[in-house]
């Protein structure tokens, strides 16, 4: 990092204030501090790549993006989870532009360089007659991810070498994770839903901590949208002043999650996405405290949304300041009953497809918001996150994590600008592990 990056890095981290609940405009707009996030954020932290199920033989690859670098994740002939960067060695041109497929090996149309499924340098046209034979292949295969590993099935990768093991960055989150990865034997519908919006990234990811926008929805509602597992959706007309039962939880790292308790009155019980709920095997592996959670919304941070009602994962890409793509995958239960899986595949596309009644909702909040921070006046003006500031009653008990046992505040929101302040400014990840905020006493 240059000295006037290092510079900039300290002064991106002034701009949240924990203490008063306050974040700066500039952060959403700044394109010197967006570039300062790909190298401090992007480049860093582990990022979610795909499933598993979307690779499940030898020489099966798919396209991704980790912050703005293209990545081709790949299993190789040995069955091993291989991710590089999707840029030749020779000129920068993409090696694959497929989304996903299978193949032997990957060569680049611009000159025919061929790369192998672990991304080494196997073919150079006139290797021998116009290189004469100097070219060091070994040294010139593709640039390659420095840790790949998964989780129950989701792969994530980071570009550091140093980074902490993904268990190590997962900590408490695996705890949420499993509420979706642990109804059944989960695979993804084919496919990737991909749309782009005139957002900052960051205002769609603080969003998977807000039960404070009711309003938001109220139209959808009113004109009859379910949510994406087939729920009425009435709970959502509560007024967004009123105090929610539930959790919210925030963990090592940046990530974190609410979700409300279900309220007998209104919980559907017989909706065929609620099949799992009844199975003894998944309610002893959940346990009583995560079976009672009705829907909710969790973050991995920096970029990655959980929805375990849903059952989808949307991936915030960044594409500048004032632009992102979102990434969006669902799961279903290979074993469901198949009125279920339907339900499902298409309750999800209704609900936050890029033609979804609350993604429409949700994306002009946050366009606007967008909007909102880009002005020199307007970034006067600093963004407040007070709401439960300094009146987070901590709950612990052997039934689940630390948690305060309501959805409607902005702990979350606070804890992902807290951590982000500290990778921004940070100078590697050992300073990270040695000295970043614990989640004990900071709701």
């Amino acid at each position: 990092m240059t000295t006037t990056d290092l510079e900039l890095a300290q002064e991106s981290a002034q701009l949240v204030n924990v203490e008063q609940g306050l974040v700066s405009r500039r952060i959403f707009s700044d394109p010197d501090i967006y570039e300062l996030e790909l190298e401090q954020i992007f480049a860093r932290c582990w990022l979610y790549l795909g499933h598993e199920s979307q690779l499940p033989n030898p020489g099966d690859y798919i396209n991704v993006f980790m912050g703005e670098e293209p990545v081709l994740v790949v299993r190789n002939r040995q069955g091993k989870l291989n991710a590089f960067i999707n840029s030749c060695r020779h000129r920068g041109n993409r090696v694959c532009r497929a989304d996903a497929g299978n193949t032997a090996s990957f060569l680049c149309t611009y000159h025919g360089w061929t790369y192998d499924l672990d991304g080494k340098l196997i073919g150079v046209p006139g290797h021998k007659e116009l290189y004469h034979g100097e070219l060091n292949r070994g040294q010139w295969g593709l640039p390659q991810v420095a840790q790949v590993a998964s989780y129950k099935g989701l792969i994530f990768g980071t570009f550091d070498p140093d980074a902490p093991s993904l268990d190590e960055y997962l900590g408490g989150m695996r705890w949420w994770l499993d509420v979706l990865l642990e109804q059944g034997d989960m695979v993804a519908v084919p496919g990737v839903v991909r749309w782009q919006m005139n957002v900052n990234w960051k205002f769609a990811a603080d969003n998977a901590y807000d039960n404070y926008h009711g309003m938001t929805h109220i139209s959808s509602i009113i004109a009859g949208h379910k949510g994406a597992a087939g729920t009425t959706g009435r709970e959502r007309l509560a007024v967004s002043g009123d105090q929610t039962r539930g959790i919210s939880v925030v963990t090592e790292y940046g990530h974190g999650f609410n979700a409300p308790y279900i309220v007998d009155e209104t919980f559907d019980w017989d909706v065929p996405t609620n099949y799992w709920r009844k199975d003894p095997e998944i309610q002893k592996r959940l346990g009583p405290e995560r079976v009672r959670l009705a829907r909710g919304n969790g973050s991995v941070f920096p970029n990655l949304f959980v929805n375990p009602g849903s059952r989808e994962l949307m991936i915030r890409q960044p594409l500048g300041p004032g632009r992102m793509e979102i990434w969006k995958t669902t799961l279903v239960d290979r074993n469901a009953p198949p009125e279920a899986r339907k339900m499902f595949r298409y309750g999800s596309n209704r609900h936050f497809g890029p033609a979804g009644m609350f993604e429409q909702d949700d994306g002009e909040n946050w366009d606007q918001s967008t909007y909102g921070a880009r002005s020199p006046v307007a970034r006067r003006n600093e963004l407040n996150y007070t709401m439960g500031l300094g009146h987070g009653h901590i709950v612990e008990d052997e039934s689940g994590p630390p948690r305060v046992e309501n959805v409607r505040n902005e702990h979350g929101q606070l804890w992902h600008y807290r951590c982000w302040a500290e990778y921004m400014a940070a100078p590697d990840w050992r300073h990270l592990r040695e000295h970043h905020s614990k989640p004990e006493g900071t709701l």
